[in-house]
């Protein structure tokens, strides 16, 4: 009878001690962290549909002006600046004719809702509001202006040419 006591007493202490440890293992077999959600955009920013300016026959004793639209969309700032020079070494504007000769012209620049400004050559204008993060619409112009006392007494040296680059950058 002894073998008889000890095997049914042996199976209930077991279950017993199961039963009271359980609710304690179990708390201590879980695990929590954390994890940093970030939102962000890269800053991009481009310049579009800038086109060629041709001024033909301007009228005597007038200045010779043209203007042209075009797109500064970006994404991940708030203000730009842009800056015009002419291409090369020498940001002064200047439109060279056939025979060599140099004349000089002017640049304007408004971003749309704002006051038109001079811009003056290789020096950025800044704070200009970002309008668009796309190109889908033009939203900024550019005027050139040919003083008549820069364009008229040098009219046999005609076409005269020169290349205006624009540089947009994000603040």
């Amino acid at each position: 009878m002894r073998i008889v006591t000890a095997n049914f007493l042996a199976p209930i202490v077991v279950t017993g001690l199961a039963i009271g440890f359980t609710p304690s293992a179990l708390s201590q077999a879980t695990d929590s962290a954390t994890s940093l959600i970030t939102l962000q955009f890269d800053t991009t920013i481009t310049i579009d549909n800038v086109d060629p300016i041709t001024i033909s026959n301007p009228t005597p004793g007038n200045d010779a002006i043209a203007d042209d639209r075009f797109c500064v969309a970006g994404n991940g700032f708030s203000l730009y600046g842009i800056t015009f020079q002419n291409d090369g070494a020498d940001p002064t504007y200047s439109l060279i004719g056939s025979d060599g000769t140099s004349i000089s012209y002017d640049v304007v620049y408004q971003n749309d809702g704002a006051l038109p400004e001079p811009a003056p050559a290789g020096q950025a204008i800044t704070n200009n509001v970002l309008q668009a993060s796309n190109c889908a619409d033009d939203n900024a112009t550019f005027v050139i202006i040919i003083p008549e006392n820069q364009w008229e007494p040098n009219q046999a040296s005609a076409p005269f040419s020169g290349t205006l680059r624009i540089t947009v950058e994000a603040e």
